[in-house]
């Protein structure tokens, strides 16, 4: 059984227009809050985890690896059972201090601008290829199913499709505080299509290619040596660093970080992802083992990380070949479209604003809105470049784990982040930056040679520890061990300053908040807007001091001090969300000026004390008021 390209391009279609519809209504409140902000949804969105690697890829690395396919899903469920540990005080730090991607969060953390730029960097060398896989595997699926070579036009269609939902439904705020419903919604409806797609072809593996269970139990026991093949990896294979590599994807991949943290709308809910999401993926799971052995019974011609559509095509039903096939198409396009804008954000406040920050003159906001939309732009149409140069590529699981590991490097860092005070910016820096040398040389140079682009063939981990070493083993070891080596190195060597305590101070609830002997230079929030005007703009300037005395609950005619320190520290996390902690902490420390005093201070503290004794006072007269009462 085989289609027709427009039968195929026409069910992609209205599958794609089916996601406007739920995103478009979603936005416009057409669905019900009750739906749009339950933790279930949010559960489904961070199914976006499950790309086409997951889709597709999974059987094929089952095949390979036998057992140790669960490894990709068992450090997500790892990550997730130590939320309370791990993942629920990093979003404390993105909602407290408005941050939007993993580069915000290290350049929050270690006060430095070029933390941000090694980071974001990282990331996108290490997800567009992923990216490009995404195109590919639909593109691959295409060809599989109509029997004949997929153009390049359908790979560009797929492409511009993905950008104009990116651009419509993800790139419409520029405030982490505004969430994007719709869009998160129509991910949690994707996660749910390619579950019941992967379900679908599972039971008809068992029940129409097998016959039934038992059937398909007898067929396995005739072959030992296949089912030997199939656990044997499990016995000898990398399962710790297969498990610490998902174990780091699965809160730090881009899309995984923008969903789970940025778009979190309530912090309960991250509770229910705890359990919610690794019963998820193990649903997901059920269905890999069926599959690969339906496709070994079947003996097809067709390459065993596509076998999920070679045994749909098996069943004779188009019905199963297309759900097979949107299954794919929504596995890809729910990666694409949240990659790409995770790292459109990461690019513009660390890469763009840095070079090229807008005159005063413009509209900040719109300027800024307009840069996203270019960045998601360019961002999709490299991804489709690379799937044009990677036509000669490795395997879906090969470029999937070399992301892994790009993503793994960012671990000692968060260490410090999370868990350890002493941790300083230079062996940050230091630790990343060996890192990320190894990860090029050992992964992405050889990839640039495949392909024509490096003229040099390098083995590095051959040269080092021999040719029969597992290459994701001897990768994590390596390029992780001299990463966390000069990183505790490093910063046990160097000295943190002023402006890195004050982080540490923030990233640890229970430090010693540092002492700050501080009075500012402007004294009434028209003030603010002046000052700020000079850098943002009248109007972007007014409107931030603003906002910020609306959310303080404060008026225009603020005096007090400590009032006005608040209202300056609104400002900058405020400003966080928009430009990044490293800019907005450079436009506030410029433009609202702190001179030290001890004495004012004292007399700011004593301020301070006196209205809320006053307010207990005031309490307390009320309460008194209702006894006599």
């Amino acid at each position: 059984m085989t289609f027709d390209y427009n039968q195929l391009l026409l069910a992609a279609l209205i599958y794609l227009l089916l996601l406007f519809l739920i995103a478009y209504a979603a936005d416009r409140n057409y669905i019900s809050e009750k739906i749009t902000h339950h933790p279930l949804t949010y559960v489904l969105s961070l199914g976006v985890y499950t790309t086409s690697w997951s889709f597709y890829g999974s059987v094929g690395f089952a095949e390979q690896q036998g057992l140790l396919f669960l490894t990709i899903y068992l450090g997500p469920t790892l990550a997730f059972l130590l939320t309370p540990l791990l993942l629920a005080p990093i979003l404390r730090l993105i909602k407290d201090y408005q941050l939007t991607s993993l580069a915000d969060l290290f350049a929050f953390r270690y006060s430095s601008q070029l933390a941000g730029i090694l980071v974001t960097l990282l990331m996108l060398a290490g997800t567009l290829p992923y990216i490009a896989l995404q195109i590919s595997a639909v593109a691959e699926s295409l060809s599989i199913l109509t029997a004949k070579p997929a153009p390049l036009r359908q790979g560009f269609m797929f492409c511009l499709i993905l950008m104009v939902f990116a651009l419509l439904f993800g790139a419409r705020h520029i405030t982490p505080k505004e969430k994007h419903s719709g869009l998160v919604v129509a991910i949690a409806f994707e996660s749910l299509v390619k579950l019941t797609a992967l379900f679908a072809v599972g039971l008809f593996a068992v029940f129409g290619v097998f016959g039934d269970l038992q059937s398909m139990q007898d067929w396995l026991q005739a072959d030992p040596a296949r089912l030997e093949a199939f656990y044997q990896p499990a016995r000898e294979g990398p399962w710790l660093t297969l498990i610490f590599l998902s174990f780091s994807a699965a809160f730090l991949l881009p899309r995984q970080f923008h969903m789970l943290f940025v778009e979190n709308l309530h912090r309960r809910s991250l509770a229910v992802a705890s359990w919610g999401f690794p019963l998820y993926l193990l649903l997901f799971n059920l269905a890999i083992p069926p599959i690969l052995w339906a496709g070994q019974y079947l003996q097809t011609d067709i390459n065993s990380e596509f076998y999920v559509l070679a045994v749909s095509l098996h069943a004779g039903q188009p019905w199963l070949a297309l759900l097979a096939f949107i299954g794919g198409v929504s596995a890809a396009s729910a990666m694409v479209i949240i990659t790409t804008l995770a790292l459109s954000q990461m690019a513009l406040n660390h890469l763009l604003l840095p070079i090229s920050y807008p005159d005063p003159t413009l509209d900040m906001y719109r300027w800024l809105l307009w840069g996203r939309r270019m960045l998601v732009s360019f961002i999709i149409l490299i991804g489709f470049g690379l799937f044009v140069l990677l036509k000669q590529r490795p395997g879906l699981v090969e470029l999937g784990l070399i992301s892994f590991v790009a993503v793994a490097q960012c671990i000692p860092g968060l260490i410090g982040v999370l868990f350890w005070q002493r941790a300083t910016r230079t062996g940050f820096l230091v630790g990343l930056g060996a890192g990320i040398l190894g990860w090029l040389m050992i992964f992405i140079l050889p990839l640039l040679h495949q392909i024509g682009v490096f003229p040099i063939k390098l083995d590095i981990l051959a040269y080092l520890l021999g040719p029969d070493a597992n290459v994701w083993q001897g990768a994590t070891l390596l390029t992780l061990g001299c990463n966390s080596f000069l990183f505790a190195l490093v910063s046990l060597l160097s000295k943190q300053y002023d402006d890195e305590r004050r982080a540490v101070a923030a990233c640890f609830e229970n430090a010693p908040l540092l002492s700050e002997n501080r009075l500012l230079n402007v004294t009434s929030p028209r003030q603010f807007s002046a000052q700020l005007a000079k850098i943002l703009g009248e109007e972007t300037g007014r409107q931030e001091v603003a906002h910020a005395l609306s959310e303080l609950q404060l008026d225009d005619h603020e005096r007090r001090p400590h009032q006005l320190q608040r209202l300056r520290d609104r400002i900058e996390r405020n400003l966080s969300g928009m430009l990044g902690p490293t800019l907005a902490r450079m436009i506030v420390d410029s433009r609202l000026q702190v001179n030290a005093s001890t004495r004012s201070m004292l007399s700011d503290h004593i301020r301070f004390i006196e209205d809320r004794l006053e307010q207990s006072r005031s309490r307390l007269r009320g309460l008194v008021g209702e006894l006599d009462a």
